[in-house]
């Protein structure tokens, strides 16, 4: 008899139930996190029910979270009510309100997609605190948990050419990784060519980059092709260390110093024109004549090689005189030793010997 009763009752309550509509609920949060982010679920609720709702929250449901992963998580806010009641309608717009629910994943969590439930709740209807439970919501937040790691790269020119006793090597270092490095130190090899780094800070956070320099001295490198490494080595919040290498081929190319041409001397040109044209012609006096006047031109202005020349081509006339002339006597033999010992004497000597043989 009670069941018949009870029977009877849902069967009255029923139209009443199925007359009325759900409520709306909108939900807002990442779809990413990083280990340790806050996690902010936002939950709107639109009265779309048909009447006002009543004792309307949301939380979340551990008891579907898996073992493994419930000790990872620090629950900051895990069940939200809306106010009460939130009208049906009102001014022709249906009511709304809004509540949060915050978490955060704990460092030691895996990364990967995490399934968090959140279950709704209430009651509708114009009796107060509702006459009849609305039908449950459950949503499941797919979220990502992404472990915060640095990764950093060095951008610099591959080959560089020195040419003075410094050179400046310019890099950037960028982060493109999801958390920040610390202790990031720049070093070079091989030591043999001396170094210094100049780079400001040793941390960098995500999607950042740093610009900094290295300054060689070339002093003690002769010309030539250098590898030169460049180290970077860094840690992330975890103390966990990496690091990469990046090669530069240096150019050593050290420059003499200009040598200063000797200066023009039209005079010592001059007499070494005529020396050949009077040796061509068969004049050998005149030849040298005019070739010791060059010699002595080119040696006062400092043109030591224009002055050998004409040493030579003066050599050279007293070879054909001697084989000209089959006997060589005393006089020709001092003459060439005064040749070779300074142009003014030789000259001298040599002038005397022509005219004494009538050349």
């Amino acid at each position: 008899m009670k069941k018949l009763v009870l029977f009877l009752l849902f069967m009255i309550g029923m139209p009443y139930v199925l007359s009325f509509e759900n409520v709306t609920l909108e939900y807002d949060y990442p779809s990413q996190v990083l280990v340790g982010e806050e996690v902010e679920i936002k939950v709107k609720l639109i009265n779309t029910a048909g009447d006002n709702v009543w004792e309307c929250h949301v939380k979340i449901d551990k008891e579907e979270i898996p073992d493994y992963v419930l000790p990872f998580i620090d629950f900051k806010v895990d069940e939200a009510k809306f106010k009460a009641p939130l009208y049906y309608k009102k001014n022709g717009k249906n009511g709304e309100d809004q509540v949060s629910l915050k978490f955060v994943f704990k460092k030691g969590i895996r990364g990967g997609t995490y399934s968090i439930p959140v279950i709704f709740s209430g009651r509708v209807g114009p009796c107060k605190d509702g006459c009849v439970p609305l039908p449950p919501q459950e949503k499941k937040i797919k979220i990502a948990v992404i472990i915060p790691k640095p990764l950093l790269s060095i951008h610099t020119n591959e080959r560089i050419e020195v040419k003075t006793d410094e050179a400046r090597i310019p890099f950037i270092i960028k982060n493109s990784g999801t958390g920040k490095a610390e202790n990031i130190v720049i070093t070079t090899s091989p030591e043999n060519i001396p170094t210094k780094i100049d780079l400001n800070g040793s941390t960098l956070a995500p999607g950042e980059e740093k610009k900094g320099e290295i300054i060689i001295d070339a002093t003690k490198l002769s010309s030539g092709i250098y590898s030169l490494d460049i180290n970077l080595t860094y840690s992330d919040q975890d103390l966990n260390n990496a690091g990469l290498k990046k090669t530069v081929d240096i150019v050593v190319k050290k420059e003499s110093p200009p040598t200063t041409p000797p200066k023009e001397n039209t005079k010592g040109d001059m007499y070494y024109t005529q020396g050949l044209q009077s040796f061509s012609e068969g004049s050998y006096r005149d030849a040298i004549n005019s070739l010791i006047d060059a010699e002595l031109q080119y040696m006062s202005s400092g043109d030591t090689e224009k002055a050998l020349e004409c040493r030579a081509k003066i050599e050279s006339i007293i070879d054909t005189l001697t084989a000209e002339n089959k006997e060589v006597n005393r006089d020709r033999y001092y003459l060439l030793i005064g040749l070779l010992t300074g142009s003014a004497i030789s000259g001298i000597g040599l002038l005397l010997l022509i005219y004494s043989k009538g050349i």
